[in-house]
């Protein structure tokens, strides 16, 4: 097979998925607390199809570069193989949540891929395997955090879909306090995504692999 360059295209998708996560959730939070679950389902349901064409973008960029890398290094398992998880998570939920599964199993998946993640980002960080470690460090970390967090947002929105019907469902003190670090952790990986693919693009445009 030809190698393509399509880190560029890799870069940018990351911060597309921090909004998606960061919107979906948010406002699926707010929501409840005006209509209850249902304003969740709903937020829910409109991440469906973007989650699926973003997951299947992903998976396939992965299975391209993993098979495809022929340039020197092991750089394709530095990049893709972290990739192609984060593809399957985000293919994972937006599949289970089309079904009306529980969201922890996804969450489970995530909070492993996340440790996964960091503990790529630190070995490729101590190899020196990129001109920006810190950059790289900073990525892998906090969208591993993020993924490590996902699995109690998961279930805390399991927990609140377990409350339908109840009067007045309330969103308990951890509920919060996993929400905001998640939000936070979504929100910086995104942008330092966003800020790596924009110094990465001109780069790789002028000096092509």
């Amino acid at each position: 097979m030809v190698f393509i360059d399509n880190l560029g295209l890799m870069l940018f998708i990351l911060p597309l998925v921090s909004v998606l996560i960061a919107y979906t959730t948010v406002q699926a939070f707010i929501g409840f607390r005006k209509t209850g679950y249902e304003a969740i389902k709903r937020s829910l349901d409109d991440s469906i199809l973007p989650a699926a064409i973003l997951g299947t973008i992903i998976i396939i960029l992965s299975l391209w570069g993993e098979f495809s890398w022929t340039l020197p290094g092991s750089y394709n398992i530095l990049f893709y193989d972290v990739y192609l998880l984060l593809g399957i998570t985000i293919l994972s939920y937006s599949v289970t949540v089309y079904m009306g599964k529980r969201l922890q199993s996804t969450g489970i998946f995530a909070l492993f891929v996340g440790l996964i993640t960091i503990y790529y980002g630190a070995s490729g960080y101590n190899l020196g395997l990129t001109k920006e470690p810190l950059a790289l460090l900073a990525l892998y970390t906090t969208y591993g955090i993020a993924g490590i967090l996902g699995y109690p947002v998961t279930l805390a929105l399991d927990r609140l879909r377990d409350q339908q019907g109840v009067k007045d469902p309330k969103l308990e003190g951890w509920m919060y306090a996993f929400f905001i670090l998640f939000w936070i952790f979504v929100i910086i990986a995104g942008i330092i995504g966003a800020f790596i693919a924009v110094e990465t693009i001109p780069a790789h445009l002028a000096h092509p692999p």
